[in-house]
């Protein structure tokens, strides 16, 4: 049995990961249908790719996804344009080049065909014949055959032969030649249907100007590919700053910003949690204790639900689990004065550091290294290396910029911290 379960919920309804494709994920998205409407109406209307800009733990990953399950689910010929999501999330990174995006992006677009094949031939659209594709993608030796043969319509060498799955020539060219034909076959005319496609996690790329690059790199591949549109994702202004490039104009649309939930949309969705997953049981953080560490982490819902179940386990461990919510939040009071001491302790970080901390903080928990004149500091570069010490100490995080991280904004650990130093109190409610 499960904790949970002695606490009676079903699951933890304080879970962090990103909201399934499913009803039960529909029903638990509160405050963004705005949003949605937004992101379909975008798909659906014009033929630029739809970007989104938010900060880490707002919820774009779960928006887009339930936004997904709706194209899907609403998905047919009457509805036109046919928008169906790709079932894989794309991401690039400094390790990872471009055409290893690109190739996973064109396996992904074959196992789509195979995933739809039948609904797609049932809503009156053609459909390629994937079964010798399908072997080739699922079994590590194929038999290629003899003059003439074909797979899916890209020839084949003369003699009846075994090749290994990963064969380089098909995987870099063929099967890229061979989507590309199946997706104009497929959506003829041009705009009566897509395959949506989503990148996510731009800021993984570092840098802004790299994240233009990357961009611009596959502007004439997987960008212009006809029956693709793509929704593409990001933290940190990093979005923004790349889909300004000349030569990404009339490729991307103005990023569609996704803020911060309402406190008020912030318990609805804790609440629409407790609904779905309690069986009888008391929350360990209901509305009152929720609504302050939502405060106190500046009501980023994925850090403050993090914490809700941080606090449970840890009633769990102590063997403090029976109690009603008023009594509950007196000891989440003291859990979070013990937490937020361990961060406000660090003797990692120097009274300089923490000056840069408090004053980031004061500004809203933001600081441009140009401005260094403004938070008592000689250089950016003299700020910028008390930036990495609180970053080292997971108080603050980088912000990409052109040529490297040029700002700095505060993490979740840097408000705990702050809460501590300036001897705040949970407010009863």
């Amino acid at each position: 049995m499960t904790m949970w379960a002695d606490l009676g919920f079903t699951q933890s309804p304080y879970d962090t990961k990103s909201l399934q494709s499913t009803a039960t994920g529909e029903r638990l998205l509160v405050g963004r249908e705005s949003h949605i409407r937004r992101l379909i109406n975008r798909l659906s209307s014009t033929s630029s790719h739809v970007t989104i800009e938010g900060d880490s733990g707002a919820g774009k990953t779960s928006l887009i996804t339930i936004a997904n399950y709706r194209m899907k689910r609403n998905s047919d010929k009457a509805r036109l344009p046919l928008l169906l999501p790709v079932e894989k999330t794309f991401q690039i990174t400094t390790q990872e080049s471009v055409k290893l995006l690109e190739a996973s992006v064109y396996r992904a677009i074959a196992e789509t065909f195979i995933r739809y094949r039948d609904d797609l031939r049932g809503w009156g659209y053609t459909t390629p014949k994937v079964a010798d594709i399908n072997k080739w993608m699922n079994s590590p030796i194929i038999k290629s055959m003899s003059a003439g043969a074909s797979i899916a319509g890209v020839s084949l060498s003369a003699a009846r032969s075994s090749s290994v799955n990963a064969s380089s020539a098909f995987a870099e060219s063929g099967l890229a030649n061979t989507v590309r034909a199946w997706l104009s076959k497929c959506f003829n005319p041009p705009g009566c249907g897509y395959f949506v496609c989503v990148l996510d996690n731009l800021e993984l790329l570092v840098t802004s100007a790299s994240a233009r690059q990357a961009l611009e790199e596959i502007r004439d591949t997987v960008l212009a590919e006809p029956g693709l549109r793509w929704v593409i994702c990001g933290a940190r202004g990093v979005v923004r700053t790349a889909a300004a490039s000349p030569r990404l104009q009339g490729r991307l649309c103005h990023p569609l910003a996704v803020e911060a939930l309402s406190m008020d949309d912030a318990i609805s969705a804790l609440e629409a949690r407790i609904d779905e997953f309690s069986t009888g049981g008391v929350p360990p953080v209901g509305v009152t204790g929720f609504q302050y560490l939502y405060e106190v982490l500046r009501c980023n819902l994925r850090n403050t639900l993090q914490k809700c179940e941080d606090f449970s386990f840890w009633l769990h461990d102590e063997g403090l689990l029976e109690g009603d919510e008023k009594e509950n939040v007196n000891k989440l009071e003291y859990w979070l004065t013990l937490l937020s001491n361990e961060y406000s302790n660090n003797p990692g970080v120097s009274s300089t550091g923490w000056r840069l901390l408090d004053d980031m903080i004061d500004n809203e928990g933001l600081c441009d290294f140009e401005d260094h004149d403004f938070f008592g500091f000689s250089s950016p570069a003299e700020m910028k290396r008390f930036a990495v010490e609180l970053e080292r100490q997971n108080l603050v995080e980088m912000a990409p910029g052109d040529a490297g991280t040029d700002s700095a904004f505060v993490a979740p650990n840097g408000w705990l911290a702050r809460f501590a130093r300036s001897g705040s109190v949970i407010p009863r409610g």
